[in-house]
């Protein structure tokens, strides 16, 4: 009998230990949080006359299409990049497009014809849906190892509400990079209006231990 108490003893113990090495690997509460506020904001003018009374550098740019001035394959505001873990590299960048110049024959006037996208190019992004619809998470919905990871240009915001952050107010972009160490955790606070008309980064963070997770909205 005392041999059976001793076996079942050391079962348990080896299952507690399993279980605390597999949270120690998904789910690591090591935190040295890298933070920093952007407030950047993307707004597409609509009317004419506005467009042309605004010098900032997105209505400049659309203008300038408009008025010939710049052979542009499509109108966009320009992708604007942001450099997350100052390495002097781009990591991410954000732009509307008009999706009128792919639809030649035009979009139902029911449509919204802008689209608010987010292009990765030294990272990944969280998109459980796997079709460039990234996941707009709430704060403390936790960013770990688990889920589906691209690195594929995505849609935040599009008509027929396609994309998950329009029109939901901020929510969190997850995101990771890779490092000699493993992958870096982060986040991306974004807001984009319901016509994504208007697309705002707002602030970003991430875990400097790589393998570690981040919680969204997490500062420190």
């Amino acid at each position: 009998m005392k041999n059976m108490i001793k076996i079942l003893v050391s079962q348990i113990i080896v299952v507690l230990f399993v279980i605390s090495c597999q949270k120690t690997d998904d789910d690591s509460d090591q935190y040295d949080i890298s933070y920093q506020s952007i407030n950047k904001e993307f707004v597409w003018i609509r009317d004419v006359q506005m467009l042309k009374e605004s010098d900032d550098e997105i209505s400049v740019h659309i203008d300038s299409i408009l008025s010939g001035l710049i052979d542009e394959e499509f109108i966009s505001t320009g992708s604007k990049n942001f450099d997350l873990d100052a390495d002097l590299n781009a990591d991410v960048a954000f732009e509307i497009i008009d999706l009128n110049k792919y639809n030649p024959n035009g979009l139902p006037s029911s449509f919204d014809s802008l689209a608010a996208r987010v292009i990765p190019i030294t990272m990944q992004i969280l998109d459980n849906s796997t079709y460039g619809y990234p996941d707009a998470l709430e704060p403390d919905d936790m960013i770990a190892g688990q889920g589906f990871w691209s690195d594929r240009t995505s849609v935040l915001g599009t008509f027929l509400n396609a994309g998950q952050f329009q029109g939901n107010g901020d929510r969190y972009l997850g995101f990771r990079f890779s490092s000699s160490e493993g992958f870096n955790y982060g986040w991306i606070k974004i807001y984009c209006s319901l016509h994504n008309d208007t697309l705002r980064i707002i602030e970003y963070a991430y875990n400097r231990i790589a393998g570690s997770n981040i919680y969204a909205g997490q500062k420190e």
